[in-house]
């Protein structure tokens, strides 16, 4: 592992560890997605295994990481769950044979996109992957004003508008089923964060308080009255 790699798993790890603590949140945006995940899933970008715990009730779950210390903490984590074992794995290569014979109905890559420079050949790569008739499910932070200086530390290479996101999904193969923004009322602390505060990493005390205190009736208020815009933008794409 290079320098600079070596670095930018020692960031996202210790993202992913102030991350861990918002189980609100992190239960917000697997009521999201639930309707759509399958039995036979690929979770891209696993991290620390914050969002696989999650899936653990389904018939199989292989999580892979770019880096090794997250493939290593997965193992330590959640090993003894997982009927295939967590592997290091960069969706922007060439998928090898061995993925694609797990027969996956299902995708899923939260907050990951935004790291990879060749984007198209990631979801290109995700396609290869799935079964006829399989779902993508992608989660993404959204809204190019925001990027800021925890995008940078966290190596972001852009936010995503719906504009943006849906015609790269239907270049690489997909049909879009469904896409739309949540957490309306975290776009207002990430931007005097990041924009007008310039803080360089996510703070747990704040963190903490937004799960607490703020998620679980953003959640109500967002299932009445859906954002147009948000924080996040989620999509699910379906193979062709």
């Amino acid at each position: 592992m290079s320098k600079s790699e070596a670095t930018g798993s020692n960031i996202t790890v210790s993202d992913l560890e102030v991350m861990s603590e918002a189980e609100n949140y992190r239960n917000w945006m697997y009521r999201q997605i639930s309707p759509f995940i399958g039995q036979r899933i690929l979770e891209v970008g696993a991290g620390i295994g914050n969002f696989t715990s999650l899936l653990l009730d389904r018939e199989m779950v292989l999580p892979v990481d770019k880096y090794l210390p997250c493939v290593e903490h997965l193992q330590e984590r959640l090993g003894h769950h997982l009927r295939v074992q967590p592997r290091q794995v960069d969706i922007a290569d060439p998928v090898d044979q061995v993925l694609k014979d797990y027969r996956f109905d299902t995708v899923i890559c939260m907050n990951v996109l935004e790291h990879i420079a060749d984007d198209l050949s990631a979801l290109s790569n995700m396609r290869t992957v799935l079964v006829p008739g399989g779902k993508l499910i992608l989660l993404v932070p959204a809204f190019q004003f925001l990027y800021g200086t925890v995008d940078r530390s966290l190596e972001h290479y852009r936010r995503y508008t719906k504009r943006e996101l849906l015609p790269k999904m239907l270049r690489t193969g997909f049909q879009v089923e469904k896409a739309f923004y949540m957490n309306f009322i975290g776009m207002a602390g990430w931007f005097v964060n990041n924009r007008l505060l310039k803080w360089r990493e996510e703070s747990a005390s704040q963190i903490g308080l937004f799960d607490r205190f703020v998620a679980p009736w953003a959640e109500r208020i967002e299932k009445l009255v859906p954002p147009p815009i948000g924080l996040s933008l989620i999509a699910v794409g379906r193979t062709r």
